[in-house]
């Protein structure tokens, strides 16, 4: 889930995104921090471990979908204004983008061990949770809801929803 939360927050934040050859799949090199000298087995990507319904796979998945989500919505990579940052007593901290053109994103960023409580101002069309994310809308939302668990709400307007 650290994993996850770590990958969408670097997918929602200005500039290039940069990850280490196979973190998407959970690579670790055994624990090796220096491997420049260490064997094949502990540099060499293994790609076994891609097996449908395997964790790994996944969340290979997850970043797949996170990727998706950036590139369908340029409101994380253009020049959009972060407006607001407001970390809530409750630890969450909700991020507001808004790209001056009538489109605007929310994050809601939890990154303790349970899920809270948060409110939404207004509709909101979700694009990635703490298990999925993607360039579709798969649920729209308003009101209360529940920010996952060490995991990441990203929602979008409907005006940078396309059609």
């Amino acid at each position: 889930e650290m994993n996850k939360l770590g990958a969408a927050i670097l997918m929602i934040s200005k500039g290039t995104p940069f990850w280490q050859a196979g973190e998407e799949m959970l690579r670790t090199k055994d624990g090796d921090e220096n491997s420049y000298k260490s064997s094949d087995a502990i540099n060499n990507i293994n790609w076994s471990v891609l097996e449908a319904g395997a964790r790994e796979y996944e969340t290979m998945l997850y970043y797949k979908g996170l990727i998706e989500m950036r590139k369908a919505y340029p409101i994380f990579t253009d020049s959009a204004t972060v407006v607001t940052e407001e970390e809530l007593g409750s630890g969450i901290l909700a991020v507001n983008f808004d790209d001056g053109k009538g489109g605007r994103a929310l994050a809601v960023i939890n990154p303790h061990a349970q899920a809270l409580p948060y409110a939404l101002d207004g509709e909101w069309n979700l694009v990635a949770d703490a298990s999925k994310a993607g360039a579709d809308v798969f649920a729209r939302e308003n009101g209360n809801i529940t920010a996952d668990a060490i995991g990441v709400r990203v929602y979008v307007n409907d005006a940078l929803v396309k059609p």
